[in-house]
This record gives structure tokens, C-alpha cells and sequence, in this order.
């Protein structure tokens, strides 16, 4: 009688809300890649790709019409307990959300699960506090660095370039008339274009070229940089033992801790307002900018959220730089 029953209820769901009958959750994903890949940029893809694979254990044995809001909130507790980060979850709900969409718009389910979870109260984000890496920390590490490594690190300095922006860059992406740098892989895979300065132009211009390969920063056989932040952090480990053990004072810091440090850096020699600055950082909203203004002095303040501050000019970026 169940099964009759259940049955029975299977089909008045396809005859009145188009339900399909179960599909499987790799199934639903390996469709979701046909038919979205092509919509969504390289990076958003692979990203997506990669949250899905951390998901597979739970969900590769489901089908989609099992995957409830109950069964996402307990999964979002059990990643949580394993220490996975929340903006970590709220990358892999992202791309678990984008394979329900398609399963909804294919019919498979009549509405996504997903869809109706609150992710901020399920899984909150958290204010990370900006610490500026100190000038004599930095001294410290860059004693030790590979040259090609302290080079990223600079250029990020003077340029505000997000890590992956700075190993994709690639030589034709340099501007010399306009002097300006063009940022085709952004976050997001969106474009913008920042000022070269003559700090940045000297940089780029010591990386040997590769023949044949387009990146700036490259390794090995000019392949382009992808391990840069664990080796950053390797080196980071041993000068802070070595600091510890004659006992010299030392802050750790990471690469996107430069990315702060052009930020506010930026405003306080006043090159542009707070309103360039979000648009040479390629920042979505001014309020992720406006967290750089707490490094400044009232008079700064005003005067990098004046619409008359000095825009970010070359000119004035370049005397800055030289």
C-alpha cells in the first residue's frame, strides 16, 4: 500500500507540477556542466567544480528530489564542525544552489532548496580585522624571499592587484602609452583597468620573459605561479621561529595583507578618493572600500571622501612611485 501510495503521489506531482521522476545528484551535475559551463567564466566554473567535488561524499548517493533545506542546514553544521570555513561553505552552497537551479529549470524538482535558506544566519561572515603588515616585518621576509616572490609581493604593493590578478597577468595586458594595466581575470571575471605606475613598469620589466608564454610571473618552464601563497607562508613559519629565538619582535602577515597596504597607502598620499580606490580595487560596493578610511586622520577622511580628492592621475601616481 505505501509503495502504491507513494507511487500514486509520484505521478499526480508529474501531471501537475511536471516533477520527474528521481535523478540522480551526478547526473544533475554532470547536466548542470553541459548547460551552464559555457554561461559562466573559467574561474567561476572552476570554482564551482571544486566546491562540488568537497560535496560529494553526501551528496553523489542522493537523488535531487532528496535534497531538502533540512538536509542542507544539517550539512552546513557537519562542514561547520569539521572546521571548514563559512565563507568556504558559502562558496560550496553557491555552486550546490547553481546545480538546483538547473535541476528546477529542467523540471527534475519544482523549486530550489536552496533558494529559501537564510545563509547569513546559517552560516554568518565574519568581519576579518585588516592588519597592515609592519616595515620591519616585512624587512625580515623579504631578506629571505626568492626574488620572483618579493617582486609579487611588491607589485601588489603598487598596483592593489588581487594574488590571482597578479599570476595571470600576462605581458600584453601591459599598457606602455597608456600606462595602464589591464585586469582581464578579475573577481568575478569581470574587466577593469588600473594606472601603470613607473614602480610597477620596473618590476614588470625584470621578469625574464619565457618565449612563448604570455605570464609575467611564471615558474618552472613558464608556467604561471600557483603555489606562491604556501610558499609565502613557509618562509613566513621560519622567519617567526627564528624572530622567536632572538627574541626580535615580528608580525606575520600574508600576501593580501599588501593589497591593505596600497589601500590605505593610496588614500593617505592622496592619489584619489575613496570612490577611485574602490574602482582601481574592483571592489562591488563602497562599503568594503570604506573599511581603509579607520587607517586615516580625520583630515584624510574628508578628503578621500570628497568627489574632489585627486583622482588617482598618472602623473601624480608616477612622482609618488619614483
Amino acid at each position: 500500500m505505501k509503495r502504491l501510495a507513494a507511487l500514486r503521489e509520484q505521478v499526480e506531482d508529474q501531471a501537475v507540477y511536471g516533477i520527474a521522476g528521481p535523478v540522480g545528484w551526478r547526473d544533475a551535475v554532470i547536466s548542470w556542466s553541459e548547460n551552464v559551463a559555457g554561461s559562466l567564466g573559467d574561474r567561476t566554473y572552476s570554482r564551482y567544480c571544486c566546491s562540488l567535488r568537497q560535496l560529494r561524499t553526501v551528496l553523489d548517493p542522493l537523488s535531487v528530489q532528496e535534497i531538502t533545506p533540512e538536509l542542507l542546514k544539517e550539512l552546513i553544521k557537519q562542514r561547520r564542525r569539521a572546521g571548514v570555513k563559512n565563507a568556504t561553505i558559502r562558496r560550496d552552497l553557491t555552486a550546490l544552489s547553481s546545480v538546483l537551479n538547473h535541476a528546477a529549470d529542467e523540471g527534475w524538482i519544482a523549486e530550489n532548496p536552496a533558494g529559501g535558506l537564510n545563509r547569513r544566519r546559517l552560516v554568518p561572515e565574519r568581519t576579518v580585522r585588516i592588519m597592515l603588515p609592519q616595515p620591519e616585518s616585512i624587512a625580515l621576509v623579504f631578506a629571505r624571499l626568492p626574488s620572483r616572490i618579493r617582486d609579487v609581493c611588491e607589485f601588489t604593493r603598487e598596483t592593489g592587484l588581487r594574488l590571482e590578478e597578479v599570476t595571470t597577468l600576462a605581458h600584453a595586458d601591459i599598457d606602455r602609452v597608456e600606462r595602464t594595466i589591464t585586469v582581464n581575470r578579475g573577481k568575478g571575471d569581470k574587466t577593469r583597468v588600473v594606472p601603470l605606475t613607473k614602480t610597477a613598469e620596473t618590476i614588470a620589466d625584470r621578469q625574464p620573459r619565457y618565449i612563448g608564454k604570455p605570464w609575467v610571473f611564471w615558474k618552472g618552464k613558464g608556467v604561471r605561479l600557483t603555489d606562491l601563497s604556501s610558499r609565502l607562508g613557509g618562509f613566513m613559519r621560519r622567519v617567526a621561529r627564528k624572530a622567536a629565538r632572538e627574541n626580535v619582535e615580528f608580525h606575520a602577515f600574508s600576501h593580501h595583507d599588501f593589497r591593505h597596504l596600497f589601500a590605505v597607502e593610496y588614500l593617505r598620499n592622496g592619489r584619489g578618493s575613496i570612490y577611485d580606490l574602490q574602482g582601481e580595487l574592483g571592489h562591488g560596493t563602497i562599503t568594503i572600500t570604506e573599511r581603509y578610511l579607520a587607517f586615516l586622520t580625520p583630515d584624510q577622511v574628508k578628503a578621500a571622501k570628497s568627489t574632489m580628492a585627486q583622482r588617482g592621475a598618472q602623473a601624480p601616481r608616477s612622482e609618488a612611485s619614483a
